[in-house]
């Protein structure tokens, strides 16, 4: 059997390898209520390195939106309430920006070095 996240052989029963179930044991305790500050620092104090955690976030499962992409719309809602808006971004929205935003295809996106698009 293999990881669902990073693909390293795992045993029989397990989904995932101990590192990615770490990250994911993290991020689900204490991914809402902790800044992303406070979240490095767990990381970090499990002895996990920057890309275990990032092929973690970033891992893709039957077209769901990914970890960070939770994580994002979490923050982006935090931030609105914070100004006094209804925060209503969800992962899918996120999933769908961030996807358009890669590809290109987004309206009024550009890469770095490009001119913005005429208006």
């Amino acid at each position: 059997m293999r990881c669902i996240f990073c693909k390293t052989k795992t045993t029989f029963f397990r989904k995932s390898c101990p590192a990615c179930a770490k990250v994911v044991a993290i991020v689900d305790k204490a991914g809402g209520q902790v800044g992303l500050g406070d979240l490095v620092d767990l990381f970090v104090a499990e002895g996990l390195t920057r890309e275990q955690v990032d092929t973690v976030l970033d891992a893709e499962l039957g077209g769901e939106p990914t970890i960070r992409d939770r994580l994002t719309a979490q923050m982006a809602n935090a931030l609105m309430l914070g100004l006094g808006m209804p925060g209503r971004q969800s992962p899918a929205d996120v999933q769908r920006i961030r996807l358009a935003a890669v590809s290109g295809g987004g309206e009024g996106t550009w890469s770095g070095g490009e001119k913005p698009p005429a208006a």
